[in-house]
């Protein structure tokens, strides 16, 4: 019994200390003041690029965007930066190579609903379909125009 009683004196006496005396083993909190403020793109989740793989509707030259219209007529704006890197295969091209109704492949960030980020082309031009039976690393050949 004197053990037990022992045991709370003490464990009401350590409880009982200033917090101060504590203070130099703790490392400082960060003071929410100092946090940068947490914006919808600097969410983990938009940071992460999304594949792209688009049809070109319209584009903006001045902008340097261009539009894609989802089946259900939806518009969605794809914005190019200084940063983006435009590639046509492995050969070096320009945003301006971009044509109405060329497929564009490659990386971008969601900033809104409607609006992406492109942070990078690798691949521009007609559809590309696979040939029936093409294992899965097979590369792709352009689709040939049907004439009548």
């Amino acid at each position: 019994m004197k053990k037990l009683l022992s045991i709370i004196a003490l464990t009401a006496l350590v409880a009982g200390l200033p917090a101060g005396s504590f203070a130099a083993d703790k490392k400082p909190k960060a003071t929410p003041a100092a946090a940068p403020a947490a914006t919808p793109a600097a969410t983990p989740a938009a940071t992460k690029p999304i594949p792209l793989y688009s049809q070109v509707s319209t584009i903006d030259a001045a902008g340097k965007s261009f539009t894609h219209k989802n089946r259900d007529g939806k518009e969605v704006k794809f914005v190019l930066t200084a940063t983006t890197e435009v590639k046509n295969g492995s050969a070096v091209a320009k945003f301006e190579d971009i044509k109405v109704g060329d497929w564009v492949s490659g990386l971008r960030l969601k900033k809104s609903d409607t609006e992406y980020e492109v942070l990078k082309i690798t691949k521009f031009g007609p559809k590309t379909e696979k040939p029936a039976g093409a294992p899965p690393g097979a590369s792709p050949k352009p689709a040939e125009k049907k004439t009548s």
